[in-house]
């Protein structure tokens, strides 16, 4: 063969593998921009394939010329196995296993996750036996999932990124043995220890609001009023004089007006009305039902965390307009989330009490980092000690106006407004730091 069909025959070489570089860069590209998925391949190691073979293709025939003579061979074989090596890594991907788990939390089951789990994935310190158990659980009963996303991928470990409608954003990782089974679940794993915690914190918790004599004293009158979309929130007005400010108290998730059953009374000898609503995102609470939920699902009404704020909004007009003087706005978990987004921008509002606020809402919200940036009016914002963390990194690096301010407390504290209840523990420092907060506006 001459010269000139050896160059020939290169450049045919260097060509199939520009084509392969290009189909394989491009596949991976599409990959990771979104616009394909896994699904759409039968092998998932295809476009790594295709884009290392074609760049072997394409340098060797140039390698090749350069490399003939003294230790010429020797110098391809390594080549060789440096792109092996390198596909061998590059083919290291975790991607069908975390669509599988991906599917088992919008399926809310078990069997798209099924195959790709391990005999010895356990959750400490409940027995390897429980695990089919504990992941049905979780699958079926976890928030919506907004959105998963891979951050980090190596050999035996991938970082993901959460996004759950209530529970928030979160980052953990999973692991996986040789034959690329999960072992670990770090977001299973926080979560039981989450919830083994809250269970040992409800032992010390007070279980209801107690009323007590205060609660003999002002007694609340039941009002009703419209909202945007033409539901009819109910309420329990604790009014002590048209000319005292007035406060609008709003639950946490689960609960109804009943959470601030002792609260309210309080709140009145302290000199304020309050107006403690019915949500149409909760539910029945200290033997009372939530009326404004029950009339929402009748009427086939949205009832997600994020619909509950035209509720709010609603509650802030009819306590505008009746006392016609803007309203402080106190809102309890998710509530308090919606308190603060609803009242940096609404021009009724004074200011706003939150306890525990997060980010909640997934997508459906802006994160409440940009509340707190451009918050102008009094707020302030606490949680239970274990919470003060996430709400720190929330408020990040704002500066803090006038009256504007984190308390967290110095015993372990609660989740919510319940920490504020009648013979909570630590409930005195929350009231000695709302007080003095009022006391101010």
């Amino acid at each position: 063969m001459n010269t000139s069909t050896k160059f020939r025959d290169f450049k045919t070489i260097q060509k199939i593998g520009f084509i392969l570089i290009v189909i394989g860069g491009g596949i991976i590209l599409l990959k990771i921009i979104g616009l394909l998925s896994a699904s759409h391949f039968i092998e998932e190691d295809m476009p790594n394939y295709l884009f290392l073979t074609g760049a072997l293709l394409f340098l060797l025939p140039t390698l090749k010329k350069r490399s003939i003579g003294k230790n010429g061979s020797e110098k391809i074989s390594i080549l060789l196995l440096a792109l092996s090596t390198g596909l061998s890594t590059m083919a290291q991907d975790y991607s069908k296993q975390i669509d599988a788990f991906e599917q088992s939390f919008i399926q809310k089951s078990v069997s798209p996750i099924e195959a790709y789990v391990s005999p010895a994935l356990k959750f400490d310190p409940i027995p390897v036996a429980n695990t089919p158990a504990i992941l049905a659980n979780i699958f079926a009963n976890l928030p919506k999932l907004n959105a998963m996303t891979i951050l980090e991928s190596e050999k035996g470990k991938v970082k993901i990124k959460y996004d759950f409608e209530e529970l928030g954003i979160r980052e953990s990782h999973v692991y996986f043995d040789k034959e690329d089974k999960f072992t670990r679940i770090e977001l299973i794993e926080n979560l039981i220890k989450m919830e083994l915690e809250a269970q040992e914190k409800m032992k010390e918790s007070v279980q209801l609001p107690n009323s007590d004599v205060l609660g003999e004293k002002y007694q609340p009158k039941k009002v009703e009023f419209e909202t945007a979309d033409g539901l009819l929130v109910n309420g329990n007005l604790y009014e002590i004089g048209k000319d005292n400010p007035v406060i609008l108290l709003c639950h946490q998730a689960g609960y109804n007006r009943f959470e601030y059953a002792d609260i309210a009374p309080k709140l009145n000898e302290m000199g304020y009305n309050c107006l403690a609503i019915d949500q149409r995102s909760g539910g029945n609470f200290a033997d009372k039902p939530n009326i404004t939920a029950d009339r929402a699902k009748e009427n086939g009404l949205p009832t997600e965390y994020i619909d509950a704020q035209q509720d709010i909004e609603a509650a802030i007009d009819f306590l505008n307009k009746k006392y016609e003087k803007k309203v402080i706005v106190w809102g309890s978990s998710y509530s308090s989330s919606l308190a603060l987004l609803e009242g940096v921008s609404n021009d009724k509002v004074e200011a706003i009490i939150a306890f525990s606020p997060g980010d909640y809402f997934g997508d459906a919200a802006p994160s409440l980092s940009s509340a707190f940036a451009k918050a102008d009016k009094p707020f302030l914002v606490t949680s239970s000690k274990a919470e003060a963390a996430a709400l720190t990194s929330l408020l990040g690096n704002v500066s803090l106006q006038e009256n504007q301010s984190q308390f967290i407390p110095e015993s372990d504290g609660f989740h919510g407004s319940k920490a504020l209840w009648t013979g909570q523990k630590g409930a005195e420092e929350y009231w000695k730091t709302v007080l003095s907060f009022l006391e101010k506006i």
